[in-house]
């Protein structure tokens, strides 16, 4: 009785500890990803993709990250349409039903001449639930 007891409460103890270690990394990410979006505002593009980075690289399948990295790559002067599209191929790879990334996606393929994708990429979106897309379709007929 006294080993399943000891055994127990071990078990509690590493659960206990594997919780505690999880929770700076979760408030990392949410002070990465606050920093991040409040110097997406401010225009601090540069700055706020190094924020998303981190997250990235504390949690690779971070999709929140990818995409408003994305959006901070192509808001840069000039843009790195390349770089975002990318981010934002990687963020509806880890979440296929996210519908902002497909809305934000289709500008980046417009500025970069792909018509075609932005098209698909507006319908994906509203076929996602994205409201703002009927005017944009209109582009595409």
């Amino acid at each position: 009785m006294k080993n399943i007891s000891l055994k127990v409460s071990l078990g509690f103890l590493l659960m206990a500890f594997l919780f505690a270690s999880c929770t700076p990394k979760v408030k990392r990410i949410e002070a990465y990803l606050n920093d991040g979006l409040n110097k997406n505002l401010q225009g601090d593009f540069k700055a706020a993709i190094q924020d998303f980075t981190n997250i990235i690289d504390l949690d690779p399948d971070n999709y929140t990250a990818y995409y408003n990295r994305g959006n901070a790559k192509f808001n840069l002067k000039p843009k790195d349409a390349k770089g975002a599209l990318i981010d934002y191929n990687k963020a509806i790879e880890l979440k296929p039903n996210y519908a902002d990334a497909f809305y934000n996606r289709a500008f980046c393929r417009q500025y970069m001449n792909d018509i075609q994708g932005a098209c698909h990429d507006w319908d994906m979106a509203a076929a996602l639930g994205k409201h703002d897309v009927k005017d944009l379709m209109n582009f595409c007929h």
